[in-house]
């Protein structure tokens, strides 16, 4: 379980045209960021076990995200409507601004931006926001020492 005393967590994001590279960052939009690893459960069960016994398969996850919009050109709204569904690397980075380590590390991963909400949630002098759950398509690393 991780407390976040700072708020500060990294989000890049890579973009249509280099897709595997992130290098937009949006940290500063970033109001919420869940990574959810998950791993299938393969059932090794034999003829004489006494409980059920199982091995982990194929990993899965989500990466859950709720940002402040902003339309300018290279930002967040303009760079996941650009690779709507396409794949694009992400790196998050627990605390930004602090060096990468065993205790800060970076996680890299990519996502299928298999949904939007482009106009997002906001009335009458409300700042407009979204809220994404993208289906994350790779497994997700773990880094003391990938640079954000």
């Amino acid at each position: 379980m991780g407390i976040y005393l700072n708020n500060n967590v990294g989000v890049k994001l890579a973009t249509n045209a280099a897709p595997t590279t992130p290098s937009v960052d949006i940290s500063s939009y970033v109001t919420n960021a869940v990574i959810n690893q998950i791993v299938d459960e393969l059932e090794v069960t034999a003829m004489g076990d006494t409980a059920h016994k199982f091995v982990a398969g194929l990993q899965s996850g989500t990466f859950t995200i709720d940002f402040i919009n902003d339309w300018a050109a290279s930002q967040v709204n303009a760079t996941l409507s650009a690779a709507f569904g396409k794949t694009l690397a992400v790196s998050v980075i627990t605390v930004k601004g602090t060096a990468v380590s065993a205790e800060n590390p970076t996680y890299q991963f990519s996502v299928l931006v298999n949904n939007l909400t482009p106009i997002g949630q906001g009335g009458v002098a409300e700042i407009a926001t979204s809220s994404l759950s993208l289906t994350v398509n790779s497994a997700i690393t773990v880094s003391p020492s990938v640079a954000f």
